[in-house]
């Protein structure tokens, strides 16, 4: 199902969001799944500090669950991140969750910094792990025409 009012927005490490940008990790993970999302929404990517920048915005593949060998197993190349990694980030849970990004480029000119995401998106906050926007609320024709 597409919920097409949200907006879901994340925020990632600049490594990773590095590695997003140049195609070698196309699943970003998370340990609880976006619910007011799926299949070709968008996503926007936040970069965490010392960044503080908005780098892009992405259409969703497919939210991914499955236990964490299996998705290791299935998904592990696509995650940009070792399996070491992933075992500590993942060692407390049952269950591992991914968000296939389907379209892995920035489509800003510019990334968009945090003082001017203040101002385009009314009360907007860099979320902990992750967020929702209603695209109704965005000010900045850039990342409208991008949601059209």
């Amino acid at each position: 199902m597409i919920y097409n009012k949200d907006l879901l927005i994340i925020s990632v490490k600049p490594k990773y969001a590095e590695k997003i940008l140049r195609g070698e990790k196309t699943i970003e993970l998370r340990k609880c799944a976006p619910k007011k999302v799926g299949k070709d929404d968008y996503i926007l990517i936040y970069v965490t500090a010392p960044v503080k920048e908005l780098w892009g915005i992405y259409k969703i593949e497919k939210i991914i669950k499955e236990k964490p060998d299996t998705f290791w197993e299935n998904f592990g190349e696509k995650t940009g991140i070792s399996k070491q990694e992933f075992n500590n980030y993942y060692k407390e849970n049952t269950s591992a969750f991914g968000i296939q990004l389907l379209e892995v480029k920035n489509l800003f000119k510019h990334s968009i910094k945090l003082a001017n995401l203040k101002n385009m998106i009314p009360g907007f906050t860099p979320p902990q792990t992750y967020s929702y926007i209603d695209k109704n609320l965005i000010s900045y024709s850039s990342i409208k025409e991008l949601l059209s």
